[in-house]
């Protein structure tokens, strides 16, 4: 109930961000509107709008900690996505509406008689932008490259927006519309500012020094950090923080990893992440790291923690390197001589592919830890679970009072999907569930 009310009470204010340019247009609107068909102020309600989104997409991303710390990074993430398809689609509508009123398709040019149509590029790009992210697996665009221009049309969407209003824009000729728009444009700067410039330069100041690369099963690679020159930091279990291998932290080819090492209660100790060949930078960069090397960490980050969550036992669904925070959580227990019960559940593809597994085994004779594998394709004398995570695999190993239990998943999409699904109808209730998808990039 109470995620449900911050929920509801974080979600109106957004709103009232994007909606109050509108409020403003309405209140003080240059002399003539009024006249203008309703379908034509309608186009102009979704331009603003949009671009109101658009302009706080930033602000979603810019890991500002106290709205961070309410949702989860992961969250915000997944939300800064389908908020930018609100944005396209209202761009869509904005362009049609225009349209249906008679403005001629020549509009639609980007130059037209020698005429730089803004409106038109703006439209242009946000359809890239929208294409590049939705298919950037398809296409096979390294994430590096694409975060680059993601980055880059979305700052060139927001020129030529504001452009565009400045130039036609029906309510922005009163004075309190352009104050406003001032504000929000100010909001932005101080934003990019923050988020490219400063936050990294902090972060300078705090490199850390790799002090082994080891592989694991599961085509993975554990990684250990140590401070160097600083006492690191405080994190919970299951908590991530983003790794930047570049020569500078102002290098944007940074990557979200959770922490797969104890959560001790002092800084200054060693950090370790477990990291699974995904891609160009998970199976060729994270390889090739030399003891030695500096990197750059920004964190923690993340509320997927039982440190936030108590109850009188826990529930552990994981799929593939989704293991990770389990394994830190597990580990925090074991030292810290937590006795609560914890059931995990672990789905791979076969014992090869579980990361993690054998370390895993060790912390069941310290810590009260029952672990169920389930195998897709388990080699021969396999006596284990088969298959996939379902309703009566739960059910056949967790004890009569499972519903008062904490549950955790994290695994990729399907399992995900499955799991918030099965779990309501098995009775679970839906605080007593918390998830995080680690394909959150």
């Amino acid at each position: 109930m109470k995620l449900m009310m911050k929920g509801i009470l974080w979600f109106g204010f957004y709103l009232l961000l994007i909606l109050f340019p509108l409020i403003v247009g309405w209140l003080w609107h240059s002399p003539g509107v009024e006249g203008r068909a309703f379908s034509l102020q309608f186009s102009a309600a979704c331009g603003y709008v949009a671009f109101s989104i658009m302009a706080f997409e930033l602000a979603l991303i810019a890991k500002v900690a106290f709205v961070s710390a309410a949702f989860g990074q992961d969250s915000l993430l997944k939300f800064h996505r389908q908020m930018g398809l609100v944005a396209a689609l209202l761009v869509v509508l904005h362009v049609i509406f225009v349209l249906r009123n008679g403005y001629p398709f020549e509009w639609l040019y980007p130059v037209y008689d020698g005429v730089v149509q803004w409106g038109s590029l703006t439209m242009y790009a946000v359809v890239l932008l929208i294409a590049l992210s939705l298919g950037r697996r398809r296409l096979g665009i390294p994430y590096g490259i694409w975060q680059m221009t993601h980055s880059l049309l979305a700052n060139v969407i927001v020129i030529l927006a504001v452009v565009h209003i400045l130039k036609i824009g029906s309510f922005v000729g009163p004075d309190a519309m352009k104050e406003l728009w001032a504000v929000y444009l100010l909001l932005l700067i101080g934003l990019s500012v923050r988020f490219r410039i400063l936050k990294p330069l902090l972060i300078w100041r705090k490199p850390w020094e790799v002090v082994q690369n080891v592989q694991e099963k599961g085509d993975a690679r554990t990684i250990t950090l140590k401070p160097a020159g600083h006492e690191g930091f405080k994190f919970e279990p299951g908590q991530f923080a983003w790794l930047n291998t570049g020569k500078t932290p102002l290098n944007r080819d940074q990557h979200p990893i959770s922490l797969s090492s104890c959560a001790y209660d002092e800084a200054g100790r060693e950090i370790a992440f477990t990291i699974k060949s995904l891609g160009d930078w998970s199976g060729q960069s994270v390889p090739a790291i030399q003891p030695g090397k500096k990197m750059w960490v920004d964190g923690p980050y993340g509320v997927f923690t039982t440190d936030r969550e108590q109850g009188p036992g826990y529930v552990f669904i994981a799929g593939g390197v989704g293991i990770t925070p389990f394994y830190s959580t597990c580990l925090t227990f074991a030292d810290r001589g937590d006795q609560r019960p914890v059931f995990l559940f672990y789905a791979g593809k076969d014992s090869e592919s579980l990361t993690l597994s054998e370390q895993l085994d060790a912390l069941q004779s310290r810590m009260d830890l029952k672990i169920i594998y389930v195998l897709q394709n388990p080699e021969p004398g396999w006596h284990g679970e088969r298959g996939y995570i379902t309703g009566e695999v739960l059910q056949r190993h967790l004890p009569k009072q499972f519903r008062r239990m904490q549950y955790f998943v994290c695994g990729p999409p399907p399992m995900m999907d499955s799991m918030e699904q099965i779990l309501p109808k098995l009775g679970v209730p839906a605080e007593l569930i918390h998830t995080e998808r680690f394909d959150m990039v």
